[in-house]
């Protein structure tokens, strides 16, 4: 029977668990090491709740069931002292803190969640709040479809609980702090200090906290500054200027998303931006500012970049660069018996983001049923969620380069489409403001060798100007 041991539960580490379980020839056991309070959620969602899409709820991952597993509320301390056949670390990645000074938070987790919606809350007061707004559980236990609140709900329904290296009943784990109870500050590596709270169900606190962020105009006069022009500082600086929150964004690249997008295409979101009350700095260096403080702003985020977590494969003596080392596989070049998956993982040409992850969780999976590891799959595309900030949505697949490419610029809709080819063969694309054409080019881009239903120009103009369609990319 093979014992498998699983440190973290973030989006790879749940995949992997999700997968070994529904596969019908694993015989073995799982303890799994979620190195986190509270239920497994779904990180890549997190500026949904900033922007007053979803209750915390909404972004938890699905619960597992399973008499196999034993879960632990803790993390997993030392490779040494674990008992297994096979490892796999999803440990993820911490945010970079950037020297700035003054009233920051680091944007990766739940918690800091709670902690930019506590500033940006009018009265300042969430548990003020939460008592004026909290309704019955019961009202809530019918609102979440959980049948029990979700504070009270186990980590995962039908796995032996174990908190602190206690066996449990199952029951919530102890030490665990509704996320959305109390209060929290950003410690000085972005991680948040959790106070306990008045008791009431994460789901229902939630709620009450955006629905007051929502409804009050005012709160739109806090300034925010969001350190990083990446991903996540777009997503994050248009999630909060959908709420009328005017927003600065500052970037040390040359223009906003300049890993995955050209020049002219930066420029032209950088505008849209700047329509919606996002005012872009580019060329920035943060560090430079007044010692470090952004003087026009009550808050700052920080949205600029993740370090992988490789402490745990260090003092084991594993290979470490700037992640985990691993092959094409995802096993450790140090200990084949070990596999690092997610954020925390590095290897030659590998692609990040969530869709990344959940094909690192699939391929180490299959690899511990089954011996070998299957191909992998495309590299993801990228696709932001901009929350409805016109000409601000982008979809990116491959990495574009200037050469061998077909242009389309149309500056009076703040849209550009660039199409890279492998003499006829799309190989990556860029979208800007008009991604009705990401599903097609998604498709033509993975299946290379499928014959293309018509010439590579007209990929650009199929579904302009429906949204993305069936595209999937994150």
């Amino acid at each position: 029977m093979s014992r498998v041991v699983v440190a973290g539960a973030g989006l790879a580490g749940h995949e992997v668990v999700r997968r070994l379980l529904a596969d019908p020839a694993f015989d073995g056991t799982i303890t799994w090491h979620a190195g986190e309070p509270g239920h497994p959620y779904n990180r890549v969602l997190l500026t949904d709740l900033l922007a007053g899409r979803h209750a915390p709820s909404a972004i938890e991952l699905p619960t597992l069931t399973d008499p196999r597993l034993i879960y632990r509320n803790t993390q997993l301390r030392s490779i040494a002292k674990a008992d297994f056949d096979h490892l796999v670390i999803a440990t993820g990645a911490e945010a970079v803190i950037p020297p700035v000074r003054g009233n920051t938070v680091a944007l990766r987790t739940l918690a800091d969640v709670r902690t930019i919606l506590a500033e940006l809350n009018a009265d300042g007061n969430l548990d003020e709040t939460a008592r004026r707004d909290t309704r019955s559980r019961g009202e809530a236990n019918q609102d979440t479809g959980s049948g029990i609140a979700q504070t009270d709900r186990p980590p995962l329904a039908g796995a032996r609980g174990e908190t602190n290296g206690e066996t449990g009943s199952g029951a919530t784990p102890t030490g665990g702090v509704p996320l959305f109870g109390g209060r929290a500050r950003s410690g000085a590596r972005g991680e948040a200090t959790r106070e306990a709270g008045s008791g009431s169900g994460m789901a229902q606190l939630g709620r009450s906290v955006l629905a007051g962020l929502g409804g009050r105009r005012h709160a739109a006069t806090r300034r925010v500054a969001v350190v990083g022009g990446g991903p996540l500082g777009v997503e994050t600086a248009c999630a909060l200027a959908s709420r009328g929150i005017r927003v600065e964004l500052l970037h040390r690249g040359p223009h906003v998303l300049s890993r995955w997008l050209d020049a002219e295409s930066g420029a032209l979101l950088a505008g849209s931006l700047a329509q919606a009350g996002i005012t872009v700095h580019c060329d920035t260096d943060v560090s430079a500012i007044t010692g470090g403080i952004w003087p026009t702003a009550d808050l700052v985020i920080l949205a600029c970049g993740a370090q992988p977590r490789v402490g745990l494969a260090r003092a084991a003596g594993l290979p470490v660069g700037r992640g985990i080392l691993v092959d094409s596989s995802g096993r450790s070049l140090g200990d084949e018996r070990i596999f690092a998956v997610g954020d925390c993982a590095q290897s030659v040409d590998r692609p990040s983001g969530a869709l990344a992850a959940l094909d690192d969780a699939r391929r180490a999976a299959f690899s511990i049923v089954n011996g070998f590891s299957p191909l992998p799959a495309a590299p993801p595309p990228l696709r932001l969620r901009t929350y409805g900030i016109p000409g601000a949505d982008v979809a990116v697949m491959g990495r574009p380069r200037p050469e061998a490419s077909i242009q389309f610029t149309d500056q009076r809709r703040r849209t550009r489409k660039v199409l890279v080819l492998d003499g006829d063969v799309p190989v990556a694309a860029a979208l800007v403001g008009d991604v009705g054409a990401a599903a097609a080019l998604a498709r033509a881009i993975a299946r290379p060798t499928a014959p293309a239903p018509q010439s590579p120009a007209a990929l650009l103009t199929s579904g302009a100007g429906r949204g993305a369609g069936g595209f999937d990319g994150t």
